[in-house]
């Protein structure tokens, strides 16, 4: 298969100019983003596409897949759409966190082992690490170290500032700066770590951002899952600030919780507001549509619902994709990588043109 021809061209956004702690400067927190054109002449999508990427990854993940075969970067240009992708800040050719000793208050670093993507990624089906795991059977190869499309999909893992919010500030700030250089509304698809970052940006920039596509966003709600226990995400779906109505100054207190059990055996329980006093609002998000996607052999299986009632709760037009639902199996949490990905790709496609007020073409009749 054939990448899509396109003109490409970069630049940054965000940063700024601070002490490096000697009395010089350095340009902390800029983003990097490559912009790329389609180049045929069928008609052009409205709404152009920025594409944000999931921890430990770059931008390359949508362009070719590390099997070799062309990623969504291709399939969207192919259907007429303009995409914009970044490399979050401090990763990848944005540049990193400064680790003069002035500046490394944020700047500690990690990355994942090549056995935590095999059992959470590439090959849960070996390990069996949540209830729905044994379906997996998309990924190209064996999913294990040696393996070539493992290996150079490992390959392209980068390390990532282990501060949520610090990172989640930076990309909010250099993702409001992409959105008003563009100047027009866009859609925003992320995936995982990368799906929290949508929240924050169409918070400052809500008209702006037409729709938004979040592959398994980093979640539930409060509480990590599967994995761990542990208390997260303040502000629900974000440990940076969101805007609420009524405000909240302080999450803790403010945002009142309840313990919702789970509705199979196959589900976690869940976190989400109380109902007394009635849950406060997400009031810049409530007029943008939103689907969250998630995939039959993730482990997001287990918890993506707690994800898709909050936002609902919180006044967000939430529609849940469920890939196994509409007859897609074997997926993982890397969906968009896999054999099957432009088969997902379609159906995310015929969720965003819908949303678009006019009508979809199916896949193979054109654009």
């Amino acid at each position: 298969m054939q990448e899509t021809p396109c003109t490409r061209k970069y630049f940054y956004t965000g940063g700024h100019y601070a002490d490096d702690g000697t009395g010089n400067h350095i340009f902390k927190d800029q983003m990097y983003v490559e912009q790329l054109t389609p180049l045929h002449t069928g008609p052009r999508k409205p709404y152009p596409i920025v594409f944000i990427h999931g921890q430990a990854q770059t931008g390359t993940n949508w362009l070719n897949k590390p099997d070799g075969n062309p990623g969504w970067a291709s399939y969207f240009l192919l259907m007429g759409y303009e995409c914009f992708i970044v490399d979050q800040t401090h990763r990848a050719r944005s540049a990193w966190c400064p680790t003069n000793s002035a500046m490394t208050t944020h700047c500690g670093m990690a990355t994942y082992s090549a056995e935590v993507i095999q059992q959470r990624f590439t090959a849960p089906q070996r390990y069996d690490l949540w209830p729905q795991a044994s379906l997996h059977t998309q990924w190209p190869g064996e999913g294990v170290m040696g393996d070539k499309v493992f290996d150079a999909y490992y390959s392209s893992n980068v390390q990532f500032l282990k501060d949520e919010t610090y990172t989640q500030l930076a990309v909010q700030d250099a993702g409001a700066a992409l959105l008003d250089r563009i100047g027009r509304p866009v859609i925003l698809i992320a995936h995982s770590q990368g799906a929290m970052m949508p929240w924050l940006i169409a918070d400052v920039r809500p008209q702006l951002v037409r729709c938004i596509v979040a592959l398994e966003p980093k979640g539930p709600p409060f509480q990590e899952a599967v994995f761990s226990n542990l208390s997260a995400r303040a502000y629900g779906l974000t440990d940076a600030p969101l805007t609420y109505d009524p405000p909240v100054s302080d999450p803790m207190i403010d945002l009142v919780k309840v313990i919702i059990p789970s509705p199979s055996p196959e589900a976690s329980a869940c976190i989400l507001q109380a109902e007394d006093p009635p849950p406060r609002q997400l009031i810049r998000l409530r007029q943008i549509p939103v689907l969250v996607l998630t995939a039959e052999a993730s482990y997001h299986a287990v918890y993506d619902w707690c994800t898709v009632e909050y936002l609902r709760q919180a006044g967000v037009k939430t529609d849940h994709l469920e890939l196994g639902k509409v007859g897609i199996h074997g997926n993982g949490h890397l969906m968009f990588l896999e054999k099957n990905s432009d088969q997902v790709a379609g159906e995310v496609r015929r969720w965003m043109e819908a949303n678009f007020k006019y009508p979809c073409k199916m896949d193979g009749e054109g654009v």
